[in-house]
């Protein structure tokens, strides 16, 4: 009995790591979608707007003023986007602290008109909706222009 009863305990673990797993995996599409939404604000200087659409954790931390400094200073240095190359993908659940929920994040080489740069987005996944919680961009172009 004590073998039925293991093996029920570890088929119940599964389905719920799996079940939690797949919401990073669900909305990866949807997140791939707002890295090209991303990416178009960025080349139309929307940096209000595409702060509006972050996640409160990112609002917390990151001024409104300081995320549109920064997307200038890409934009004014790097250029509009040419090309984008998905590298990385992973999803993760978070439990038992204030940010907990699930998340995916990407990391993508991507080339600008006149540099090029490794750039890091981070989503926290909310039913069917996907909302920045982190991004950075590795580029020498930023620090030798």
């Amino acid at each position: 009995m004590k073998s039925f009863t293991a093996r029920l305990a570890a088929l119940a673990l599964a389905a719920i790591v799996i079940a939690t797993s797949c919401a990073g995996f669900a909305a990866k599409g949807t997140a791939e979608t707002a890295i090209t939404k991303f990416h178009e604000q960025l080349d139309a200087e929307k940096y209000d707007e595409m702060w509006m659409g972050t996640d409160d954790t990112f609002k917390k931390v990151t001024a409104q003023a300081d995320f549109a400094a920064l997307l200038g200073a890409v934009h004014r240095k790097l250029g509009r986007v040419v090309s984008t190359t998905q590298t990385n993908f992973f999803s993760q659940e978070l439990a038992g602290t204030e940010n907990s929920g699930s998340f995916i994040s990407f990391t993508y080489q991507t080339a600008f008109a006149e540099g090029s740069g490794t750039e890091k987005f981070n989503w926290r996944v909310d039913g069917k909706n996907v909302r920045l919680v982190g991004y950075n961009i590795n580029s020498n172009a930023l620090i030798v222009k």
